[in-house]
């Protein structure tokens, strides 16, 4: 299944897409020529008034005759009418998505600090807008493993691009040439997943620019993608049991939960199962073969979500009891983040697969069932272009500038371990730690106040923190008709 194999990526929690609007007035802003739009996504009903626009940049940054890509730039004027001088830049996760596409999902959490401060987005170069790679079509969700490797492996050659200038440090350049085209001297960054690399690599290159940064699933400059995300993936998981034991609903409905997975895993591991069912967006019959790969890659997709979370009980128990995996597989079509699957592998491709460790990856066993989840990623990278990963990328950062993390503990992918690091070099950080909660915090009631607040002061001190030890998530499923009333 696509989704399974791209949902195997840093991904943030962020689900839309958008469609400008006729453009009903123009202002030249130095060298962007912006038009009115609206940003909108389907499943999503807030509409979000913007000022689209464009810029053009150089593929290749050292060659200023090589062929020029458009960067698709929006930005959303504050609601006061003398708004403060520095805005808030957003840079989505992934990599591969695009943060125009996204915003409309994002926007309620931001409400407060889009009254005081200009929103910028920019479409990273291969997403959205602005030039975007992707080398499978929406509607191939339904190729298994070896189908989707081998399209992805071959996609390089079908790309209209020179795949060697699709990098965070370029995009970097790229968003600073933003910020000085419209005029900003000194700006605030968000950076969700991916977007914390992004958001640390900006503050390498360009330090004197930045006046705070938010980083939400943090990903550290030591972070190799896939390097440790069977341990972390395993720890999560069994966090998620610890939990569910401990909870007086869910351990009372399903008292030998990890059992029951252990025993769904090594029928598995004996026999395959075939599916079929009502294709959860379709409607339309739709059979998938059921392995301990599908199965394993189910479980770490759900485990980014609280709201996946708390029907995992639920699915694993009726996979065990009834041979029934239609609740699993229906989740999985509920986790998509709508990656430019191209981007993204020339980003980790060229980032992160050169350090991957040479290691033997550890078979799935009882202790450690993820123990090969990185294999596809590596597979499709001995294909794809890629040089020496750009330095700036790894490199440790050390900074005064204000920074706040938000953790989430039981985070499959980033977790809090990964925010510590940067406590050592970050002199005015702060890492907030959401018990139980998992990839990205920032749109919780609690962590948009929080942000609210540091982004005003620019400061990690006198911040009311309290909220985080009541944030709390779902509760499980002890039925289809939902949480126990």
């Amino acid at each position: 299944m696509r989704r399974l194999i791209l949902g195997l990526v840093l991904q943030a929690i962020l689900f839309a897409a958008c469609t400008p609007t006729q453009t009903t007035s123009s202002v030249e802003t130095q060298s962007i020529v912006i038009t009115d739009c609206v940003l909108t996504s389907p499943g999503v009903s807030t509409q979000v008034d913007a000022k689209c626009g464009s810029l053009a940049v150089s593929e290749d940054p050292a060659n200023p005759k090589s062929r020029q890509i458009n960067l698709r730039v929006a930005i959303i004027p504050a609601i006061q009418r003398v708004p403060e001088a520095d805005p808030l830049f957003i840079l989505a996760g992934g990599p591969g998505q695009s943060i125009v596409e996204a915003f409309p999902a994002l926007y309620s959490s931001l409400f407060y600090i889009h009254q005081k401060r200009d929103i910028i987005l920019v479409d990273q170069r291969g997403t959205g807008k602005s030039n975007p790679l992707r080398c499978i079509d929406s509607q191939d969700d339904v190729l298994d493993d070896q189908q989707t490797i081998a399209l992805l492996k071959t996609c390089p050659q079908k790309l209209n691009a020179d795949l060697r200038f699709y990098t965070t440090d370029i995009a970097m350049s790229d968003l600073d040439k933003v910020r000085a085209a419209l005029g900003y001297e000194r700006i605030n960054l968000y950076g969700i997943s991916y977007g914390t690399r992004a958001a640390l690599v900006y503050l390498k290159m360009y330090p004197s620019h930045v006046r705070s940064i938010v980083l939400d699933a943090v990903v550290d400059p030591k972070f190799v993608i896939f390097q440790d995300v069977s341990s972390d993936a395993q720890h999560a998981l069994e966090l998620f049991f610890t939990r569910c034991e401990k909870d007086s609903a869910c351990n009372t409905t399903f008292p030998n939960l990890k059992s029951e997975f252990v025993a769904v895993l090594n029928k598995l591991n004996g026999t395959s199962v075939n599916v079929t069912i009502p294709h959860p967006v379709t409607g339309k019959p739709f059979s998938i073969t059921v392995t301990p790969k599908i199965f394993t890659d189910i479980i770490f997709n759900a485990l980014y979500m609280p709201d996946l979370v708390a029907m995992l009980p639920l699915s694993i128990h009726q996979a065990y009891a009834e041979n029934n995996f239609a609740p699993l597989i229906t989740q999985s079509f509920l986790f998509d983040p709508g990656l430019y699957d191209g981007m993204f592998y020339s980003v980790t491709c060229n980032e992160d697969a050169p350090l991957l460790s040479s290691s033997q990856p550890v078979q799935n066993d009882v202790q450690n069932i993820f123990g090969d989840i990185g294999k596809s990623f590596a597979d499709v990278c001995s294909a794809w272009p890629h040089g020496n990963p750009p330095e700036v990328i790894h490199e440790p950062v050390t900074s005064s500038t204000p920074v706040l993390m938000f953790s989430g503990e039981a985070d499959p992918i980033t977790p809090p371990w990964h925010a510590e690091q940067l406590t050592l070099t970050l002199a005015n950080s702060l890492n907030l730690v959401f018990k139980n909660m998992g990839h990205g915090n920032s749109n919780t009631q609690c962590g948009s106040q929080i942000m609210e607040h540091f982004i005003d002061s620019a400061s990690v001190k006198n911040l009311d923190i309290t909220c985080v030890s009541a944030v709390e998530p779902p509760p499980f499923w002890v039925n289809f008709s939902g949480p126990q009333p």
